[in-house]
């Protein structure tokens, strides 16, 4: 049998699966990288632990994207390709995550690539240490040099209450190297699926920032974490990426609609002040820095609702940043910059 290419714009369910092997299914959302996606798919193809299947939605490609995933599944039968319309990658990781057969779960960007031994790694800790959730570091790569994302604390090695962990997650500027992004985790697929094999969590269909609220969903039914205190994910920097376009950022507000709905869940489940004023500053920084381009192109409506938005954290934001007066002077600056309304 050799890969499987899919056309479909409905994935179902997709079936039984065997916990006796430790098969790992890894999603791939792809839209117009053909530039980077031998070297992704390589990367994911040459890993040292081999039983893994790899889940690659072509979210409407107008590159040529599709063909090379097409051309390489045909060579190679744990390629799943599956070709639908232009939907968004959330909805493009929700369709993977249906068709996943694994009994882990993780997650490459198609730009991105990772290091040879890191599923083989991830996955001895989850079955060694018996943990809910594994993640790793990894390294930043902006196609002239590679340099690793930096903790500059000690963070646990050893298995922790996921509620413990979590102000190494968020809290952003101390420890770097954990952040809350899904490529760099390795879940249990108990913690996504119901017994019925149906999904207990998907991404929301936000344009950017649905993965930081589909780990911070995912954190909510763990019980535990291992975090490995090794570079094992490539994060490729590129500027003309989906993160990196300023008019759809302000058009949409992704990311601060990401951190409000995190706000949110966390304050409903009890997750403590503590780690939620963490993220309460990184609401106010992501309105900041999308109330500089309101600002540029002169969004008088999108000033308004920023400058509401950011006034509403901005204690929490001045008290968390006892140690960053500039970024105090910065976001307080933002809000008296030109703009009629202050």
């Amino acid at each position: 049998m050799r890969g499987r290419r899919i056309t479909d714009k409905r994935m179902q369910g997709s079936g039984k699966r065997s916990m006796s092997l430790g098969k790992v299914s890894i999603i791939v959302p792809v839209y117009n990288t053909e530039k980077y996606l031998q070297r992704c798919l390589s990367s994911i193809q040459n890993q040292s632990y081999k039983n893994i299947e790899i889940i690659c939605i072509d979210d409407g490609s107008t590159d040529g994207s599709g063909e090379i995933l097409d051309k390489l599944a045909a060579v190679d039968d744990r390629l799943v390709v599956i070709h639908q319309e232009n939907m968004g990658v959330a909805k493009a990781r929700n369709v993977g995550l249906q068709a996943a057969t694994g009994d882990y779960i993780g997650f490459v960007d198609s730009d991105d690539y990772i290091c040879k031994g890191m599923y083989h790694e991830m996955i001895g800790k989850l079955e060694t240490e018996n943990a809910d959730i594994v993640t790793c570091g990894f390294y930043f790569d902006d196609g002239m040099r590679r340099w690793r994302a930096e903790n500059l604390g000690d963070v646990p090695k050893s298995v922790v209450p996921i509620r413990d962990f979590l102000p190494y997650i968020y809290e952003r500027d101390k420890y770097r190297g954990v952040a809350g992004y899904m490529w760099t985790r390795l879940f249990r697929r108990e913690l996504i699926f119901d017994e019925k094999n149906k999904l207990r969590v998907s991404c929301p269909h936000l344009h950017t920032g649905e993965d930081i609220v589909f780990v911070a969903k995912v954190n909510m039914l763990a019980k535990t974490i291992l975090y490995i205190d090794k570079p094992l994910y490539c994060y490729f920097q590129r500027d003309d990426s989906i993160g990196h376009t300023n008019q759809r950022q302000l058009e949409e507000l992704a990311w601060v609609n990401a951190y409000e709905i995190i706000i949110r869940d966390y304050s409903e489940a009890g997750i403590e002040q503590g780690v939620i004023n963490l993220i309460k500053r990184m609401h106010v920084y992501r309105c900041g820095k999308i109330l500089e381009i309101a600002l540029q192109n002169k969004d008088q409506e999108k000033i308004t609702l920023l400058r509401k938005k950011i006034r509403e954290n901005l204690q929490v934001y001045r008290e968390t940043n006892l140690k960053h007066l500039e970024r105090v002077r910065w976001i307080e600056g933002l809000l008296h910059e030109n703009g009629t309304e202050q």
